[in-house]
Protein backbone atom coordinates (compact mmCIF):
# COMPACT_ATOMS: atom_id res chain seq x y z
CA UNK A 1 0.00 0.00 0.00
CA UNK A 2 1.20 3.53 -0.77
CA UNK A 3 2.58 5.57 2.10
CA UNK A 4 0.00 8.14 3.14
CA UNK A 5 0.53 11.59 4.56
CA UNK A 6 -1.49 14.77 4.77
CA UNK A 7 -1.16 18.30 3.48
CA UNK A 8 -2.81 21.18 5.30
CA UNK A 9 -4.74 23.19 2.70
CA UNK A 10 -6.97 26.07 3.76
CA UNK A 11 -7.35 24.63 7.25
CA UNK A 12 -8.22 21.14 5.97
CA UNK A 13 -5.98 18.09 6.32
CA UNK A 14 -5.97 16.50 2.86
CA UNK A 15 -4.75 12.90 2.62
CA UNK A 16 -2.13 12.40 -0.10
CA UNK A 17 -0.40 9.25 -1.34
CA UNK A 18 1.94 8.14 -4.12
CA UNK A 19 3.54 11.56 -4.50
CA UNK A 20 6.41 10.09 -6.54
CA UNK A 21 4.18 8.23 -9.01
CA UNK A 22 4.82 9.39 -12.58
CA UNK A 23 1.71 10.96 -14.11
CA UNK A 24 3.40 12.43 -17.19
CA UNK A 25 6.36 10.06 -17.77
CA UNK A 26 7.76 11.88 -20.82
CA UNK A 27 8.14 15.06 -18.76
CA UNK A 28 8.99 13.49 -15.38
CA UNK A 29 5.90 15.04 -13.77
CA UNK A 30 4.71 13.16 -10.69
CA UNK A 31 1.44 13.03 -8.82
CA UNK A 32 3.08 15.25 -6.19
CA UNK A 33 3.93 17.80 -8.91
CA UNK A 34 0.29 17.76 -10.08
CA UNK A 35 -0.92 18.27 -6.52
CA UNK A 36 1.43 21.24 -6.05
CA UNK A 37 0.37 22.69 -9.42
CA UNK A 38 -3.34 22.51 -8.54
CA UNK A 39 -2.51 24.03 -5.16
CA UNK A 40 -0.57 26.89 -6.80
CA UNK A 41 -3.34 27.77 -9.28
CA UNK A 42 -6.27 27.24 -6.90
CA UNK A 43 -6.84 30.95 -6.21
CA UNK A 44 -7.12 31.66 -9.94
CA UNK A 45 -9.10 28.50 -10.71
CA UNK A 46 -11.71 28.45 -7.91
CA UNK A 47 -13.73 31.45 -9.23
CA UNK A 48 -14.37 29.47 -12.43
CA UNK A 49 -15.34 26.29 -10.56
CA UNK A 50 -17.26 27.66 -7.57
CA UNK A 51 -20.96 26.77 -7.58
CA UNK A 52 -20.55 24.50 -10.61
CA UNK A 53 -20.68 20.71 -10.73
CA UNK A 54 -17.55 18.99 -12.03
CA UNK A 55 -16.98 15.92 -14.16
CA UNK A 56 -13.72 14.22 -13.21
CA UNK A 57 -11.43 12.64 -15.79
CA UNK A 58 -9.28 10.31 -13.72
CA UNK A 59 -6.03 8.58 -14.66
CA UNK A 60 -4.96 6.35 -11.76
CA UNK A 61 -1.84 5.23 -13.64
CA UNK A 62 -0.98 8.59 -15.16
CA UNK A 63 -1.79 10.11 -18.52
CA UNK A 64 -0.46 7.13 -20.51
CA UNK A 65 -2.74 4.67 -18.69
CA UNK A 66 -6.46 4.15 -19.13
CA UNK A 67 -8.67 6.99 -18.00
CA UNK A 68 -12.20 7.04 -16.71
CA UNK A 69 -14.77 9.83 -16.84
CA UNK A 70 -16.57 9.96 -13.52
CA UNK A 71 -19.56 12.10 -12.66
CA UNK A 72 -20.82 10.61 -9.39
CA UNK A 73 -18.89 11.30 -6.17
CA UNK A 74 -17.49 8.04 -4.76
CA UNK A 75 -18.73 7.18 -1.27
CA UNK A 76 -15.18 7.33 0.12
CA UNK A 77 -14.65 11.03 -0.71
CA UNK A 78 -14.36 13.02 2.54
CA UNK A 79 -17.39 14.91 3.82
CA UNK A 80 -15.64 18.29 3.37
CA UNK A 81 -15.67 17.83 -0.44
CA UNK A 82 -18.71 19.88 -1.53
CA UNK A 83 -21.34 18.12 -3.58
CA UNK A 84 -24.52 18.92 -5.44
CA UNK A 85 -27.36 16.86 -6.87
CA UNK A 86 -27.65 17.01 -10.65
CA UNK A 87 -30.92 15.68 -12.09
CA UNK A 88 -30.63 13.09 -14.85
CA UNK A 89 -32.67 13.59 -18.00
CA UNK A 90 -34.81 10.49 -17.50
CA UNK A 91 -35.17 10.59 -13.72
CA UNK A 92 -32.90 10.18 -10.76
CA UNK A 93 -29.89 12.31 -9.97
CA UNK A 94 -26.13 12.24 -9.73
CA UNK A 95 -24.19 13.56 -6.77
CA UNK A 96 -21.33 15.59 -8.27
CA UNK A 97 -18.29 17.41 -6.87
CA UNK A 98 -18.29 21.19 -6.61
CA UNK A 99 -14.76 22.63 -6.78
CA UNK A 100 -15.19 25.41 -4.26
CA UNK A 101 -11.98 25.24 -2.23
CA UNK A 102 -8.25 24.62 -2.75
CA UNK A 103 -8.37 21.49 -0.57
CA UNK A 104 -10.81 19.94 -3.03
CA UNK A 105 -8.44 20.55 -5.94
CA UNK A 106 -5.56 18.95 -4.01
CA UNK A 107 -7.76 15.98 -3.10
CA UNK A 108 -8.89 15.52 -6.71
CA UNK A 109 -5.31 15.66 -7.99
CA UNK A 110 -4.43 12.94 -5.49
CA UNK A 111 -7.31 10.90 -6.91
CA UNK A 112 -5.72 11.05 -10.37
CA UNK A 113 -8.05 13.78 -11.67
CA UNK A 114 -5.88 15.25 -14.38
CA UNK A 115 -8.78 16.91 -16.18
CA UNK A 116 -11.73 18.67 -14.58
CA UNK A 117 -14.72 19.51 -16.75
CA UNK A 118 -16.89 22.27 -15.31
CA UNK A 119 -20.60 22.67 -15.99
CA UNK A 120 -21.60 25.66 -18.10
CA UNK A 121 -24.32 26.45 -15.58
CA UNK A 122 -24.29 27.04 -11.85
CA UNK A 123 -25.88 25.11 -9.00
CA UNK A 124 -29.45 26.35 -8.63
CA UNK A 125 -29.72 27.16 -12.34
CA UNK A 126 -28.49 23.98 -14.03
CA UNK A 127 -30.99 24.42 -16.86
CA UNK A 128 -29.70 27.94 -17.64
CA UNK A 129 -26.09 27.93 -18.87
CA UNK A 130 -24.29 31.23 -18.39
CA UNK A 131 -21.01 30.32 -20.08
CA UNK A 132 -19.93 29.25 -23.54
CA UNK A 133 -16.73 27.36 -24.29
CA UNK A 134 -15.10 26.95 -27.67
CA UNK A 135 -12.97 23.80 -27.74
CA UNK A 136 -10.35 24.31 -30.44
CA UNK A 137 -8.37 21.11 -30.03
CA UNK A 138 -6.70 20.10 -33.27
CA UNK A 139 -7.36 16.53 -34.45
CA UNK A 140 -4.89 13.81 -33.47
CA UNK A 141 -1.33 14.96 -32.78
CA UNK A 142 -1.62 18.10 -34.92
CA UNK A 143 -0.31 21.45 -33.75
CA UNK A 144 -2.78 24.10 -32.53
CA UNK A 145 -2.32 26.12 -35.74
CA UNK A 146 -3.86 23.17 -37.58
CA UNK A 147 -7.11 23.30 -35.58
CA UNK A 148 -10.16 23.54 -37.85
CA UNK A 149 -11.15 27.14 -38.55
CA UNK A 150 -12.96 29.21 -41.14
CA UNK A 151 -11.60 32.35 -42.73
Amino acid sequence: MAQASTERVGGIDVPVTRLGKLFFPDDGITEGNLIQYYRSVAAAMIPYLRDRPLVMERYADGITGPGVVQKNVPTYFPAWVSRTEVPKQHGGALCQVVGDKPATLVYLANQGCIELHVFLSAVGALDRPDQLIFDLDPPGAAHFGEAPHRA
